[in-house]
């Protein structure tokens, strides 16, 4: 039977009751069923078309794709209006999801059995457009005869399949009575899917970029010419305290415009200024605020949609990227301090205590004391040890750079001065600590300007003319007797009061004997570890040296002389002969600078003399341990006893 008579037959068969007759009565049958079953649920669902709650699961998998296409299909069924043509969707799956048209012929397509929720699988009910356009993955019509199963022989159908990043999630067709084919249908759904299509990755490329600007740390603004709001991301809300975030459509001036403090930020937005880190200081409610912005006109053929980005950067949190980046913080807890003796044990209870206040704290005490390593331990035990802890020493930097490095500098404050300007020490340690190390060296006109940032809470940088408010806890340290730096006018007295609120005085190690083994013994394992050798043992000879040692360079002298001896010796034992060089000269530099305090025109033959009797006191005139402590043989030593009447 070829293509002509075939046609014929299906004419006969469509006119007369037979249409209704299936190749496969029971799929007819099978699907009459169902269509009862969405009308009465009482009767057994049927696979070929889906209950009502897996109906809402398939849509609610395919929501992008439903709210992709419902406009377009709403266009295309306008296009089409009084054609007898309706806009069908499908899924990837052949559920059929959406049917568009009047109501004449959405009830005419009922009759051939599409209805929401139907299956058009080949596997169920045969050829039909849909299921080859998924399958195919390639526009295709089928008219009357061509479909499978007789009752949708009175069909004509042309489908395009919908395909998102590379795959088929469904497809879009129209379908009308047999007689009403047209050569345009396919042309029209294939641009209609195509349309579809476009919509799917334009909103997937905007919700891309959202998710970007919403994860990103930094607070981003799109203010146009008028002044008003186009876009604002979460972060940069949180900055403005505009947490319901319904700022799109407002103008900049109803947001911030309530302090003259804000018109310059606003001027700048407004303008169409470029700028690029610049301090900014913004009042937000009863809060003044410390910022980073950075403009940049936004380049939009559409005018009305030209304007400015802002991005908007804490200056607290680029302080801390700023102090991590410099390795700035305090590493030192009080579980690092070693020392069991009383008097150790009182100054670590007062540091403790003081830990928790804010009020500033002066350290005193010999260097090499542990004086920085008390202050970390203090930062780390407070309400701040999440915040910086920033040390400088007052001693090393030039008279010069200390208050640009302090306070920082604005651009062209000075010949050489960095473009954009500096932020200082005491903006970076903001909300933290900050550890000023022998602050006796501090020049007299540098320590006015400290003052005043103890009192005034804020700092006015080289060149700038705005007051930064900053919240700084400040420990100072130094092995200087204050007292008489401040009776020879070296000294601020007014500093000194507001410095010292607090004041801790460590004493020397020499003050506590107790401590010396323990020490020696940790900082022995402490440096082994560090430089990856088995733990070494200290023997007798090197413990007596060590409690019998003055130690003028107290904890840091210790851990020098161990480090050094440590690094010569391949033993387990640290022995007497690795550090009896250090102290022979160092005892001998102790007595020569002991000796010329009492008086400066005394001969080498008097000093021998005076470190001779030293010694000998000392080893309690052990012959043989004074001439090992001065370094000569027992015959010289004899020679010298006789010479100098010591005998």
């Amino acid at each position: 039977m070829d293509r002509k008579e075939l046609r014929a037959k299906w004419e006969e068969l469509h006119n007369n009751e037979l249409a209704r007759v299936n190749l496969r009565p029971e799929i007819i049958d099978s699907w009459e069923r169902s269509l009862q079953y969405r009308v009465d649920p009482r009767l057994k669902a049927n696979p070929n078309v889906l209950s009502d709650e897996d109906y809402s699961r398939h849509c609610e998998n395919a929501s992008r794709l439903i709210e992709a296409s419902l406009p377009v299909m709403n266009t295309l069924s306008e296009f089409v209006a009084g054609t007898g043509f309706i806009v069908l969707l499908t899924d990837a799956h052949h559920c059929l999801l959406k049917i568009v048209g009047d109501d004449e012929t959405v009830r005419w397509a009922q009759r051939g059995l599409m209805v929401e929720g139907s299956l058009w699988s080949e596997e169920q009910v045969g050829t039909n457009g849909s299921a080859l356009a998924i399958v195919l993955a390639r526009p295709i019509s089928v008219h009357g005869y061509e479909h499978f199963t007789l009752f949708s022989h009175m069909a004509t159908s042309s489908f395009a399949p919908i395909i998102d990043q590379g795959k088929v999630i469904g497809s879009l067709g129209i379908v009308a009575s047999h007689e009403k084919a047209s050569h345009h249908s396919l042309g029209m759904v294939v641009a209609s899917a195509m349309h579809i299509k476009s919509k799917l990755t334009l909103e997937r490329t905007n919700h891309y970029h959202e998710v970007v600007m919403e994860s990103m740390s930094e607070g981003v603004m799109v203010v146009n010419y008028n002044g008003i709001i186009t876009y604002m991301n979460g972060n940069c809300a949180r900055f403005l305290k505009q947490q319901n975030r319904n700022v799109v459509g407002r103008h900049i001036y109803d947001l911030l415009g309530n302090s003259p403090d804000n018109q310059y930020f606003i001027n700048t937005v407004t303008q169409g200024r470029v700028l690029t880190d610049e301090t900014v200081l913004l009042v937000l409610g009863k809060d003044k605020v410390q910022c980073n912005i950075t403009c940049n006109p936004l380049n939009n053929p559409d005018p009305s949609e030209a304007g400015t980005v802002v991005i908007i950067r804490e200056s607290q949190r680029i302080n801390r990227l700023v102090r991590n980046w410099i390795g700035g913080g305090a590493k030192m807890t009080f579980n690092d301090v070693v020392g069991n003796s009383t008097k150790f044990q009182q100054i670590i209870n007062i540091a403790k205590a003081a830990a928790s206040s804010s009020s500033n704290v002066l350290l005193l005490g010999e260097s090499g004391t542990g004086k920085d390593i008390i202050a970390q331990s203090m930062h780390n035990s407070s309400p701040r040890r999440s915040n910086p802890f920033l040390a400088i020493n007052c001693a090393a930097l030039p008279k010069e750079l200390i208050a640009s490095e302090l306070f920082g500098y604005e651009e062209g404050a000075f010949t050489g001065a960095k473009k954009g300007g500096n932020i200082g020490k005491f903006e970076l340690a903001d909300q933290g600590t900050i550890f000023l190390d022998e602050i006796g060296d501090m020049p007299l006109d540098l320590q006015a300007s400290l003052l005043r940032v103890l009192e005034e809470k804020s700092v006015l940088r080289l060149g700038g003319n705005k007051l930064i408010p900053v919240n700084v806890r400040i420990i100072a340290a130094t092995n200087k007797d204050l007292d008489a730096e401040i009776a020879r006018n070296r000294f601020r007295r007014d500093l000194y009061y507001r410095l010292g609120v607090i004041r801790i005085t460590i004493p020397p190690l020499r003050e506590r004997p107790d401590d010396i083994i323990l020490l020696a013994n940790y900082l022995t394992e402490m440096i082994c570890k560090r430089i990856n050798k088995k733990v070494m043992n200290l023997s007798p000879e090197v413990i007596d040296a060590f409690l019998d040692f003055p130690w003028p360079g107290n904890v840091r002298e210790m851990q020098n002389v161990l480090e050094g001896a440590i690094q010569l010796t391949d033993q387990v034992t640290v022995t007497y002969d690795l550090i009896s060089d250090y102290f022979t000269q160092q005892q001998t530099n102790i007595i020569k600078a002991q000796v010329a305090e009492q008086q400066d025109n005394l001969t080498i033959s008097a000093i021998e003399k005076k470190m001779i009797q030293h010694y000998l006191e000392k080893y309690k005139y052990n012959k043989t341990k004074t001439a090992k402590a001065l370094g000569m043989s027992r015959r010289t030593l004899y020679r010298r006893l006789t010479d100098y009447n010591l005998m």
